[in-house]
């Protein structure tokens, strides 16, 4: 079998993979707080308020991923195939969501919730790992969006599936949910055994893949460097901005006399548009240099998140949040497949899990932050911290942009070299095969 359906065959199990995990994991998000109100808050926690502890229990899972993002980095350096770190990290984040099943009080949610963070970790930057390894050069990005679509799809989908799922069992039954949302995350392993053989490996030695390894367009003179600082900041900027509705969604809901239908749709809202548009941006990538995209993100971040605090209506917090999902995938998409150059070297997953742990950081410290600077400067103040900051990052990005000596993109192919002119199927045929 030649290597292009190979591969092409196994970026699709992948992305199936993702997108059943997403599903899983949204399920999982939506019915944690009605957990939270209902258990025992421990000794430990009796002083907390309710959005308190949920505060708590959403930056412990961000901060179990940042963690666990830069262990796994380190360990897939030395353990090949890279998938087996995917698989392992399933089936215990499936073994952790089994367990709220037998939850009995709050702590127990947190010490779970951060072995389901820990587990994470070992898959999200290894899948990225295996995405670039699959595909090449210049169709990176359209490989990396096209599995972005696909597990935004299913974290879009997984509320609507858990309300769904909350109402037919009742609140007082969440151990089904959970339940359920285990054997989902474990039923995405089974893609992973489908991989092509034999599994894209690390080389133990990056300096001997020979002369024409120094030439490529897409790797920087010397190497990539091992950590941007300019794309981690925008990482944890851009997931700060993301979870400013989640952290206001009460004062959001009293202030436009919103229901949780209404709120549902401000927060899917910018996970749909995200799964509609990283495709194509992943396939821009490829053909444009990815800091253009990355620039226009990060200022649409910022107007967005503006946007979203003086919001006075339900159509234009819509608004913000469809704006603030382009944004996302304008900067997210482009910012991986930078990280992703270079696949047979053995920092490669390490480099990809420096930037998606920085977006994990995010997740966990962002929203704290943003509590706190509304707790001390009013409610429309962390919505113009993290817009200025966005066009900061903007700005030092492109000050600290290493400059090639050719005039390509990182997105091209080697000189004289065969580009990869695969074709990936388009999303939504994609959800049809998938889910059908």
């Amino acid at each position: 079998m030649s290597r292009k359906p190979d591969s092409r065959f196994s970026l699709r199990l992948i992305s199936l993979s993702g997108l059943i995990e997403g599903l899983a994991a949204g399920t999982i998000f939506i019915s944690l707080p009605y957990s939270v109100g209902t258990l025992p808050a421990a000794d430990a926690f009796s002083n907390w308020t309710e959005t308190e502890r949920i505060g708590l229990l959403i930056s412990a899972f961000g901060m179990a991923m940042f963690l666990g993002q830069i262990l796994a980095g380190r360990m897939a350096r030395s353990m090949a195939p890279r998938r087996s770190l995917a698989v392992i990290g399933l089936a215990v984040c499936a073994v952790g969501t089994g367990g709220l099943v037998l939850a009995a009080n709050f702590l127990h949610l947190v010490l779970l919730r951060i072995i389901q963070g820990f587990a994470l970790a070992l898959v999200i930057p290894t899948t990225a790992s295996l995405l670039t390894a699959y595909s090449g050069p210049s169709s990176r990005g359209e490989a990396l969006g096209f599995f972005s679509s696909a597990k935004t799809l299913g974290l879009a989908l997984g509320p609507l599936a858990g309300g769904v799922l909350i109402g037919y069992f009742g609140r007082d039954n969440l151990g089904a949910v959970y339940g359920l949302g285990a054997g989902a995350i474990l039923l995405a392993c089974i893609p992973f055994f489908f991989l092509s053989s034999p599994d894209p490996t690390l080389l133990p030695d990056p300096d001997s893949r020979g002369p024409d390894a120094a030439a490529r367009p897409d790797r920087l003179p010397g190497g990539s460097p091992l950590f941007n600082p300019g794309l981690a900041l925008g990482a944890f900027v851009s997931a700060s901005c993301a979870t400013c509705l989640p952290v206001f969604q009460n004062e959001f809901a009293d202030r436009l006399e919103l229901g949780a239908f209404g709120i549902a749709i401000a927060l899917s809202s910018m996970l749909l548009t995200r799964f509609l548009i990283s495709w194509p941006v992943g396939r821009a990538a490829d053909r444009i240099d990815e800091h253009n995209l990355i620039y226009a993100g990060l200022a649409l971040l910022a107007g967005s998140t503006l946007l979203l605090g003086q919001a006075g209506s339900f159509p234009v917090l819509l608004l913000a949040r469809i704006i603030m999902g382009i944004g996302m995938a304008l900067f997210s998409v482009p910012a991986l497949r930078i990280v992703s150059g270079d696949p047979e070297s053995r920092d490669h997953t390490f480099r990809i899990s420096l930037l998606t742990a920085a977006f994990s950081c995010g997740v966990g410290i962002g929203p704290l932050l943003t509590g706190l600077c509304a707790a001390r400067l009013g409610f429309t103040a962390p919505f113009i911290s993290w817009s200025l900051l966005s066009l900061a990052t903007a700005g030092f990005i492109f000050i600290s942009k290493p400059r090639r000596k050719t005039g390509n993109s990182s997105g091209g192919n080697p000189p004289g070299g065969n580009s990869n002119d695969e074709e990936l199927p388009e999303p939504v045929s994609a959800g049809r095969e998938t889910t059908g």
